[in-house]
């Protein structure tokens, strides 16, 4: 009786063993399914509408065409990319309750965008309450980037980087009288306040600092200001159709021959020139160098050019869209870099997305700047070694810069 107990006793144990060992191992094989995501769901916030248009389409047919790429080739972690974009047309309210609708409706699972800096401000605190690692392809304002904003993460070069630089050349190439344009949005606001830090770190006074209201219609007033501050390198922080009727007004006062102008990265627009006329070619900005053509040259760089044709292809030649190559280009790799990420760390995580962003980015192979600088000290991707003088003239203008000589 005893031994037949005891076998009795072996058998139940044995049986239960392989019960939980059985029920342990479809519990984790359930969980590791349930932790793949289904779909991946990235928003796009952009000024899709109204004066910066062409900015918010630039950065849509970038998300778009990488999105339709990924999705071709298996998605991300064998799962579709959804992208679900929102027109804010520069609206800081419109962007905040676009951010919302999208965190809290749509499940988001990441942001690309907004692309004005006002919108991107008023929209950031419920992204980071909400974790969504953004990516700003676009947006320039300083304060976006900072300790407070830690899943926030930029693609194109800062106001204080890009002030430092036009400031820079002006310094180096010896002006005397310098002058300060910009206009009184935040945006401009900011432009202006990194401009004067940047001269007074290089020990110059400004010959003056001009400020106008956005989208005035008549610019003679900041011409005549420019004018008769005897200037003779104005500083643009400006966006490409003030810039341009500036321009104009200053060729009218006949002082465009008088002048050079040195702008920021908002200055660039694909039409800049049409409403610029002849005074477009006294202007140069920074840029992106892996979009600037070297002198004497007719392609970028193979890899460049390889995704400009890509651009063309897809969106038609310059005469056929409003928007810029190199724009485009950074939306496109926003998503990219997300699906990168996401692939790199093994989930839709944010705070494991947020670590590799910030440790392992030196292997992702960037297709708008040469490569970016992410840390856990900064989430500011473009090197400033990357930042060159490019001029503005007619060849494929609006889409590749030819690098001043």
């Amino acid at each position: 009786m005893k031994r037949k107990s005891a076998i009795s006793v072996s058998s139940i144990i044995l049986s239960l063993t392989l019960l939980f060992t059985g029920c342990s191992s479809s519990d984790d094989t359930a969980k590791e399914a349930s932790s793949k995501p289904k779909e991946i769901v990235i928003g796009n916030i952009g000024a899709m509408t109204g004066s910066s248009a062409t900015l918010g389409k630039a950065q849509s047919q970038g998300v778009d065409l990488a999105v339709k790429e990924i999705n071709a080739d298996g998605g991300i972690l064998d799962a579709k990319v959804k992208v679900v974009s929102r027109d804010d047309g520069a609206d800081p309210t419109k962007s905040k309750t676009f951010v919302e609708e999208l965190v809290d409706k749509e499940k988001v699972d990441f942001m690309v965008g907004p692309t004005n800096s006002t919108p991107a401000a008023a929209s950031m605190a419920y992204l980071q309450q909400n974790k969504i690692v953004s990516i700003l392809p676009i947006a320039t304002s300083t304060q976006l980037i900072n300790p407070n904003n830690p899943y926030a993460f930029r693609l194109i070069a800062s106001n204080a980087i890009q002030a430092e630089a036009i400031v820079k050349l002006a310094v180096e190439e010896k002006y005397k009288k310098i002058v300060l344009v910009a206009d009184t949005s935040a945006l401009g606001t900011d432009g202006m306040s990194v401009m004067k830090e940047s001269m007074k770190k290089y020990g110059v006074t400004p010959a003056a600092t001009v400020t106008y209201k956005a989208d005035d219609a008549d610019m003679t007033p900041v011409a005549e200001k420019i004018k008769d501050a005897k200037a003779d390198v104005a500083l643009f922080w400006t966006l490409g159709a003030d810039g341009a009727k500036i321009v104009r007004s200053l060729e009218r006062i006949d002082y465009i021959n008088d002048l050079d102008i040195i702008g920021y990265t908002g200055l660039v627009m694909p039409n800049f020139k049409e409403l610029a006329g002849p005074g477009a070619d006294k202007v140069t900005v920074v840029s992106a160098g892996s979009w600037a053509l070297e002198p004497g040259k007719t392609e970028l760089a193979p890899k460049y050019w390889e995704i400009y044709q890509k651009l063309i292809a897809e969106y038609g030649e310059k005469d056929k869209r409003d928007t810029s190559a190199s724009i485009i280009a950074s939306g496109y790799d926003a998503v990219y870099l997300l699906k990168w990420a996401i692939e790199k760390a093994g989930t839709t995580d944010s705070e494991k997305v947020k670590q590799v962003l910030e440790t392992d980015i030196q292997e992702f192979d960037s297709i708008y700047a040469n490569h970016y600088e992410f840390s856990k000290k900064s989430h500011e991707g473009f090197p400033v070694s990357d930042l060159v003088k490019s001029k503005m003239d007619d060849m494929a203008y609006g889409e590749l810069y030819k690098k001043a000589e």
